[in-house]
């Protein structure tokens, strides 16, 4: 697949370049430091309000997370309170939040902003070059404050064991502090089955499975107290998770695949066009992956309802069988062995001539 880079621009129909995912569970004591610091960021000049979103994911709080998220996310123009009735773990909380993106990039950060959020403005400049720019607590340039020693053992510890156990070369793959060209992120959290803390480590290595670009930046972090991480229990959990990460390809998620070649006119974008429009048509503005190569267009319906998929599928088969479109079910190893992905991940909304 060749390299044919999509920029980070402003998200199509929702005028936005940033969604900000925040999961949190019970964090009703720790919120209002955590959207303070967020502000604090705002007026730094590190995060433009009214071109980002902040979604905050309730996941299953029996607290007053969600109600007070309103209340203190009333100030930013785009935001949004997503709330789920059963607790199925951070993982599970930030794909909810991607799914719900409409930013051109995303990034995902931790209710209580341990990384300071002024650090937004060089994930966003890394998403100018690269497909994922995590933060990295272990980086020459990064400043860690009030650490607290059992948790550095066990990042430490955890870090050793993922580097022996999938071959990943970054030393901090849990800070909690990650972004992405929002495409991007839609097909790797579809990829993904980790639910808690150890899903860091499974977008990671299908990013680099895929091939994508990634790159670390180096962050201020500060420890907060209060966090609901069990040194001793999730060490264990996660442990056992990135064991999960390295079994049988055949059990890992797949994603549907429309692909059309460029028969309808000499630009190549005919038949490809009408699949952008037949599906936005379907679900609105949504900033799917679409992967062009010199021959065909392929649209990955990544975190769409399974029942959408169906319906967008006959109504592809029906409109575009005069054009040889393929549907076809694909796991990151098959994706893999087409070529890498670097650079190669577009959105749908300027193919649809929404961006």
């Amino acid at each position: 697949m060749p390299h044919d880079p999509d920029p980070v621009r402003p998200g199509g129909d929702s005028g936005l370049d940033l969604s900000i995912v925040v999961p949190a569970y019970n964090e009703e004591a720790r919120l209002a430091e955590g959207l303070a610091r967020l502000g604090a960021a705002v007026d730094a000049g590190a995060v433009d309000p009214e071109r980002t979103e902040v979604i905050l994911v309730d996941d299953g709080s029996t607290d007053g997370t969600a109600e007070l998220a309103s209340r203190l996310l009333a100030v930013f123009p785009h935001h949004r309170v997503h709330r789920t009735t059963v607790n199925r773990g951070k993982g599970a909380a930030v794909r909810t939040g991607i799914g719900l993106a409409r930013g051109a990039a995303c990034a995902h950060m931790d209710a209580d902003m341990a990384i300071d959020p002024r650090s937004v403005a060089d994930l966003r400049s890394g998403l100018h070059h690269h497909d994922v720019v995590i933060g990295s607590r272990a980086l020459a340039g990064s400043m860690v404050d009030g650490r607290y020693i059992v948790r550095s053992l066990m990042g430490r510890l955890f870090n050793r064991l993922v580097t022996i156990g999938t071959g990943l070369r970054f030393a901090d793959t849990q800070c909690g502090f990650k972004g992405f060209r929002t495409p991007v992120a839609r097909l790797l959290f579809h990829l993904v089955e980790i639910d808690r803390f150890a899903f860091d480590v499974e977008v990671l290595a299908r990013a680099a499975e895929l091939g994508l670009d990634i790159a670390e930046i180096p962050v201020h972090w500060k420890n907060v107290p209060g966090s609901s991480i069990h040194p001793l229990h999730d060490a264990v959990t996660m442990v056992r998770d990135v064991a999960l990460v390295r079994l049988d390809p055949s059990r890992r998620p797949t994603v549907t695949m429309l692909t059309v070649p460029h028969r309808r006119d000499p630009a190549g974008d005919g038949a490809a066009r009408v699949l952008a429009d037949l599906v936005t048509g379907r679900i609105g503005p949504v900033p799917l992956p679409v992967v062009r190569t010199p021959t065909s267009t392929s649209v990955l319906l990544a975190l769409v309802e399974p029942v959408t998929v169906a319906a967008i599928c006959a109504q592809a088969r029906q409109e575009l069988a005069g054009d040889g479109v393929d549907i076809r079910r694909m796991r990151a190893a098959d994706l893999a062995r087409a070529g890498s992905l670097r650079g190669n991940v577009g959105s749908i909304l300027g193919l649809a001539g929404r961006a």
